[in-house]
């Protein structure tokens, strides 16, 4: 499939009505295969496929070499076919149906299921179409496309993150905080409720744990700041060393559960808001480890998925304090590692 912004893909599948817009075809394009009748479900297929109408290649079908590149993936340039039009009307570089009558039949299909539509189903067009702008907002601002990049980083021996990545991280988490979600979508809203939680611990541990080194942000290392001598340097150089233990494991803790509710936000958009999400993408990826030992990828989840658990609150506090305990300190000479993949950091009340 294409690669499209969600609202553009909410768009021309709403408007579409989920048919193909081939005069006299109105084939649907996303059907259960257990009940044809029914849009959703667990046998869900997509059969539909998002049609260019000018081709971005330049031997493509009705390549318009005046037309602007940045549009070529808007809701204006795309129309939604079966596969059987689709191949028609590509056939010979689009000689049989040039721009003009390809816009032409895709605004005549559109007016249709305009017409039928209903003043309620618009309306919830709207929102959805409404919202699924948020998710693409959400998706640019958190840095969705460098999320394995964010990963390593935080990952890292001594994690860090640029100066760009902070100002990621700290904005969308004030974004996030003044949302209000629809009480039609139930699932994104516990999602972004716990992602928007997680996000505000891990800016918070950022604050507090790391220091402005150059163009990043670096978890700071007491125990190599200064000299521990005299009668309680022992003493002090194990407390600092103990701290960057502490600090080290909350940031692993923090990224991957921070990985889990964006998955968990994926769940929520392709169950309550459009099925086609990130539908060559899949979930998002997490990089841990370093090139000097070896880089490697995992997929954090919340599983078993159960929605009534949701949302989940995080305190750093309280995190940072089980983690110690997890850790017998911190100290990291004193040989005692743990589990972050199977830490739930969520809050203990």
């Amino acid at each position: 499939m294409v690669n499209l912004r969600v609202e553009v893909r909410k768009k021309l599948w709403g408007n579409a009505g989920n048919r193909c817009a081939f005069a006299m075809c109105g084939q649907r394009l996303v059907a259960d295969a257990d009940d044809p009748d029914k849009s959703s479900g667990a046998g869900t297929s997509v059969l539909g496929e998002e049609a260019h109408i000018r081709s971005s290649r330049v031997s493509g079908p009705r390549y318009d070499a005046a037309y602007p590149r940045e549009k070529l993936n808007e809701y204006e340039n795309l129309i939604l076919l079966c596969p059987t039009h689709h191949t028609a009307i590509d056939k010979k570089k689009g000689s049989a149906w040039p721009i003009e009558e390809v816009v032409a039949m895709k605004q005549a299909h559109d007016t249709y299921v305009d017409a039928v539509m209903g003043s309620k189903a618009k309306s919830e067009l709207e929102l959805d179409v409404a919202l699924a702008a948020r998710i693409d907002k959400w998706e640019g601002d958190i840095g969705l496309a460098d999320w394995e990049e964010l990963s390593r980083c935080l990952n890292d021996v001594h994690p860090y993150v640029t100066s760009a990545q902070w100002f990621s991280l700290t904005s969308t988490s004030s974004w996030l905080a003044g949302l209000k979600w629809p009480v039609e979508y139930p699932k994104l809203t516990v999602a972004f409720k716990t992602h928007g939680n997680v996000l505000r611990a891990l800016v918070q541990h950022l604050s507090d744990a790391f220091i402005l080194e150059g163009n990043r942000h670096e978890i700071r290392r007491r125990h190599k700041e200064r000299w521990f001598g005299g009668p309680d340097g022992e003493r002090h150089y194990t407390e600092a060393i103990s701290q960057f233990g502490v600090d080290d494991a909350v940031a692993g803790v923090l990224i991957t559960e921070l990985t889990r509710s964006v998955n968990l936000v994926i769940e929520a958009v392709n169950d309550e808001l459009i099925p086609l999400y990130r539908f060559n993408d899949g979930a998002v990826q997490m990089i841990e480890g370093d090139v000097l030992w070896g880089l490697w990828s995992s997929t954090p989840h919340f599983a078993p998925l159960d929605w009534v658990s949701f949302p989940r609150a995080y305190e750093l506090r309280d995190i940072a304090q089980r983690v110690r305990d997890a850790l017998d300190g911190g100290d990291p000479r004193n040989g005692v590692s743990m589990s972050i993949a199977a830490f739930d950091p969520s809050f203990r009340s």
